[in-house]
């Protein structure tokens, strides 16, 4: 049975905070895309959902434990072939249920209120999603499943401690235990000062792009993490810029689409 995006509308209202990358990951993409919108997309933008898109952000993650909507599950992930493209057509792919959420939105008069309001607060999490490492599979790289590794960290006088992490647990919780008042919009900030000279060149693109381009991220991080032995603590914060281009992406990313669909 063909799983539409159109059968998340009952679903709409849903919010809340789960796992995965967010919720101060999809909070904090949001906020610093809020922050390059055009007026008239945000005005656009507030119309829809009632409120900015930070409110909204995370509701994908919550949608996907509500009865008879497991399978959009399936939709966090974005599947290359093994040459890093994305070519696939499976409904059920991330990329393919975000192209099919912008054409609702490009085609938004042909559309009920509330499939228009599904379908932007889906661009608004798989945009962030298709940046997150640990959402791309690449075929035939079975590390690229979820991103898992060993982490490492050497205690002062104690036991080390290991523990298995993901990609975006790293640095949620580093950048959180940093700073004792986190917010997302601090978060998107500090992430502006850092990118912001490379808005231009990470705007370009399609979701698809987006994706291969993530796809290029995870090989070369795979290959400090895909050891089969523990990551030092000092190895894995030599990547906190990565994770830092990643999270600028997707906001000017998702700034550059929205102002586009509602120019």
């Amino acid at each position: 049975m063909k799983r539409a995006l159109v059968v998340a509308v009952a679903f709409m209202m849903v919010a809340g905070s789960a796992s995965a990358f967010a919720p101060f990951g999809h909070h904090t993409i949001a906020a610093l895309a809020d922050k390059y919108l055009t007026d008239k997309a945000k005005s656009e933008v507030h119309t829809i959902l009632g409120s900015d898109m930070v409110k909204h952000s995370n509701w994908l993650n919550s949608l996907r434990k509500k009865e008879g909507m497991e399978h959009t599950k399936d939709w966090h992930f974005f599947v290359l072939d093994a040459n890093g493209k994305s070519t696939t057509t499976n409904e059920n792919d991330g990329v393919v249920q975000l192209e099919k959420a912008i054409e609702v939105l490009r085609n938004r008069a042909n559309h009920s209120e509330e499939s228009v309001a599904v379908a932007l607060k889906t661009v608004i999490h798989l945009v962030g999603d298709i940046h997150c490492l640990s959402h791309i599979h690449i075929e035939g790289v079975e590390a690229t499943k979820d991103f898992e590794f060993k982490n490492w960290n050497e205690g002062e006088g104690k036991e080390s401690k290991i523990w298995n992490s993901r990609w975006y647990n790293v640095w949620e919780r580093t950048y959180i235990n940093r700073y004792t008042f986190f917010t997302p919009q601090y978060y998107a900030n500090d992430i502006d000062i850092h990118a912001r000279d490379k808005r231009a060149e990470y705007e370009k693109g399609t979701p698809r792009f987006w994706a291969e381009n993530s796809g290029e991220d995870v090989v070369r991080a795979l290959q400090y993490f895909n050891t089969g032995e523990p990551v030092p603590t000092n190895v894995i914060q030599r990547h906190e810029f990565n994770h830092t281009k990643c999270m600028a992406k997707a906001s000017y990313r998702l700034a550059a689409l929205l102002n586009d669909i509602f120019k």
